[in-house]
């Protein structure tokens, strides 16, 4: 399971960087304040957070997104546990408007489908992948080719409302992955309403 942990730390960086890119073209200047109707509204990228230890999933690590700018929402849990899924991401990232999510979510979901190299492993890619969850946008993938304990990465980019959304779960059980991937998706759905 360590090993789990170390890959989805690396996964924390890349996707970072790419993550950052794509927040400091997609935010703009807003001035903070939500528009009506945008979903999640009070909420922040904290709140959207979910609880997955009913899933047996022990909390590893919380916090603000390191290398996010003072002004932005966003938040990052990783969550731990044995058996077929043992490890996954959450990131969340809240606009001030649900237009500023909308561009975030298509330049990062355009970033996570042609990650830079070696962000999954060595020579590893991503293929599209069937989605569990309908959010606001939705888009999934994940690696081609399993790691040497037979472990893919699932990666999970959504928008609700305000928020954007990536999960990243590590598993070697697609059918197992399916079912935590939703479950995930469901929690925070709920949310963000």
């Amino acid at each position: 399971m360590r090993r789990s942990h170390r890959a989805l730390r690396g996964i924390a960086l890349a996707a970072l960087a790419a993550l950052t890119l794509a927040l400091g073209a997609a935010c703009g200047d807003d001035d903070g304040a939500a528009a009506p109707g945008d979903g999640a509204t009070g909420a922040t990228a904290a709140d959207l957070l979910p609880d997955l230890s009913g899933d047996g999933f022990s909390l590893v690590e919380t916090g603000r997104v390191p290398g996010a700018a003072e002004s932005q929402d966003a938040h990052v849990a990783i969550y731990a546990r044995q058996g077929a899924v043992s490890s996954a991401r959450v990131e969340v990232n809240m606009h001030p408007a649900a237009e500023a999510a909308t561009d975030q979510f298509g330049a990062i979901s355009e970033a996570l489908k042609n990650p830079p190299p070696d962000l999954f492993g060595p020579n590893a890619t991503q293929a599209d992948n069937q989605a569990v969850f309908q959010g606001d946008q939705s888009r999934s993938y994940v690696t081609t080719k399993p790691d040497g304990d037979g472990n893919l990465v699932y990666t999970d980019a959504y928008r609700f409302g305000r928020a954007v959304v990536i999960v990243y779960l590590i598993s070697n059980d697609p059918k197992a992955a399916a079912e935590t991937r939703k479950d995930i998706a469901e929690k925070i759905s709920a949310k963000a309403k």
